[in-house]
């Protein structure tokens, strides 16, 4: 996946906003006003959001832990945000910045580079030189370097799909830019031994089909596992107490390869 540049845009009247003023007017508050800021600079990269992965006890000492700040302090902060509508919850595991994506820009980073050679082009303009840097150079070099970064980023996806293709039974969409998380035959099987009741394998789909229709409720990858988890869970406790499992016995106990080969006629064409 080519590689992204992003950084904050802070607005002209961002410290003139009534919530700032008050923000910091509170004691204490220039400190919850950084952590603000250290928020925004985490959840840009997260289509906005924030995400409880379970690492701490709560949300606060997660958070506080991730932008090394005291936990009380980031306790008030968020609580101020979420009066103030500058934060959602959006579920137990996942919270919004509001304002996050107006103050956010990116760019890759082969427009980056594009930039650069424009403005290498610019300055050769604006002073005299013996041999002026031609205008269809400029654009042959950028044109050159959008090729090269597309046949490298070619290259890597198909090192990567030649790996892994053969043991991935269905790909599950994370938050933009994050790409798909793959789910193996190996971690279909531990999940199998764990949820003995349910059909792992359509509950996946389900999941699939649920974060297709849902964008803004994708996950990270460092926080999928737990969505994925806490979704077969709630799902197991729903089902009534006298359901048998749904898991063929016969399946029980194979191998990756085993496992692939019987079940080929039910996974064909999924996470493609």
């Amino acid at each position: 996946m080519a590689k992204r540049y992003y950084w904050l845009k802070l607005p002209d009247g961002f410290f003139r906003q009534k919530a700032i003023k008050k923000l910091r007017k509170i004691a204490g508050g220039d400190t919850y006003t950084i952590i603000y800021l250290k928020m925004l600079l985490v959840a840009m990269k997260q289509d906005g959001r924030l995400y409880f992965e379970g690492v701490e006890a709560t949300f606060y000492d997660e958070l506080a832990l991730d932008l090394d700040e005291e936990v009380e302090n980031v306790r008030v902060t968020v609580m101020f945000l979420l009066q103030q509508d500058l934060m959602q919850l959006i579920d137990e595991t996942e919270y919004s910045l509001s304002e996050c994506a107006k103050m956010t820009g990116s760019e890759s980073a082969s427009a980056e580079r594009m930039r650069r050679l424009r403005d290498k082009k610019a300055s050769q303009c604006d002073i005299e030189v013996t041999e002026p840097l031609r205008i269809g150079d400029v654009e042959k070099e950028i044109e050159k370097e959008i090729e090269l970064d597309k046949e490298k980023d070619n290259k890597n996806i198909s090192l990567e799909l030649k790996d892994s293709k053969q043991n991935t039974f269905i790909s599950l969409p994370l938050v933009t830019g994050s790409g798909n998380y793959d789910v193996t035959f190996d971690y279909l099987n531990s999940l199998r031994e764990l949820f003995p009741a349910l059909d792992v394998e359509q509950e996946f789909r389900s999941m699939a089909a649920w974060l297709d229709s849902h964008p803004r409720n994708r996950k990270t990858p460092r926080g999928i596992k737990r969505f994925i988890t806490g979704w077969l869970e709630r799902s197991q406790n729903s089902m009534p107490a006298s359901r048998t499992p749904q898991a063929p016995a016969a399946t029980k106990n194979m191998s990756t390869d085993q496992y692939m080969e019987a079940t080929s006629g039910w996974c064909e064409g999924m996470g493609d």
